[in-house]
């Protein structure tokens, strides 16, 4: 295999051993879904990051069951549009401690994660749509609206500034 391959999955297996979160969280819901956007501060880098989850409805509101993903780390490059433009993003999948898996979505690029920065800064909704795949190859269109509220003043908390 590639050297690309092998640093590329070194960082990735790396990665979520130094993930802290900020005070911001927001999510969006969309039927049976929850798209739960938050910052994460990686090696004094400050990126946006959302987690995707299946949910169903209770008496006490929405219960998030995670998505499933069978491994730790990276997988592959996907699309998301974010207020009508198409940003790649990383596709991640996370173990929690109690080893149940979930996917994470951050962008590939500084370009595309400035442009992020950007639409939950100024605006005070973030639309994001994305087409989910589920394990029976069945596609789903994903349409999140996600509150900016409180973003900038997390943002600016953090050390590192973009």
């Amino acid at each position: 295999m590639s050297k690309f391959f092998w640093l590329t999955w070194a960082c990735v297996t790396i990665l979520p051993a130094h993930v802290s979160a900020s005070e911001w969280n927001s999510s969006g819901i969309d039927g049976h879904y929850v798209l739960s956007s938050l910052i994460d501060e990686q090696q004094d880098q400050k990126k946006v990051s959302f987690s995707l989850y299946k949910a169903k409805y209770n008496n006490n509101g929405f219960e998030r069951f995670l998505s499933q993903c069978n491994k730790d780390g990276f997988d592959k490059t996907v699309s998301m549009t974010i207020n009508g433009q198409e940003v790649k993003m990383d596709k991640i999948c996370r173990r929690t401690a109690d080893s149940k898996n979930y996917w994470v979505y951050t962008p590939t690029t500084h370009q595309e994660l400035a442009f992020l920065i950007t639409q939950f800064k100024y605006t005070e909704i973030v639309k994001i749509h994305k087409v989910f795949i589920n394990t029976y190859n069945q596609k789903t269109n994903l349409n999140f609206r996600v509150s900016a509220k409180g973003f900038t003043q997390s943002w600016k908390k953090s050390k590192r500034v973009l």
